[in-house]
């Protein structure tokens, strides 16, 4: 078997250990949590940017919505850098982990009742150590993708890298 093939057999294995182990419709914090962290921190990003279309599928509940990097003008990408996959990441981790505070740890209000937990409150889910862990899985990424880039644009692009990565850790939320 060749190494191609060999990739091939290894990806769809993760895949396929992945989709199983999250099909359970029921609702279940420690299973969701970890589908959010396998899919942010132990799945490559060409893997993530690949599978979310059908994960999304899989699992409809979770938030696969995106703003790209949402930096005004500037973008997802320029001459020296592409940052879109990065960034779509980025928003599936911020997103799901408020998700699971709010679907967790809000559940059994009564109707009418506020949540506390809104987007933007730290709970158990998401805190200020994940919120860390994504955005250095963020600055990981965008550093990948600059690797791919021809030496003379790969020291601009690692320089957008890190003024993301700053950005998104001063005006990012909490």
């Amino acid at each position: 078997m060749g190494v191609a093939q060999v990739a091939l057999v290894a990806a769809s294995s993760v895949l396929a250990a992945i989709t199983s182990l999250f099909a359970i419709a029921e609702p279940n914090a420690d299973r969701d949590l970890k589908f959010v962290e396998s899919v942010v921190f132990n799945t490559s990003l060409n893997e993530f940017d690949r599978s979310r279309f059908t994960w999304r599928r899989q699992q409809p509940w979770f938030d696969w919505t995106t703003d790209g990097c949402s930096v005004p003008i500037i973008g997802n990408d320029g001459r020296s850098f592409n940052f879109a996959a990065a960034c779509r990441r980025h928003d599936f981790g911020y997103r799901n982990l408020k998700l699971l505070d709010r679907r967790y740890n809000c559940a059994g209000l009564t109707p009418g009742s506020i949540c506390r937990n809104d987007s933007w409150s730290y709970g158990q889910f998401w805190n200020a150590e994940q919120r860390s862990r994504i955005d250095e899985q963020f600055q990981r990424d965008m550093f990948a993708s600059c690797t791919t880039r021809a030496r003379t644009r790969r020291v601009r692009c690692e320089a957008w890298a890190i003024t993301f990565f700053q950005s998104v850790r001063t005006i990012g939320g909490p």
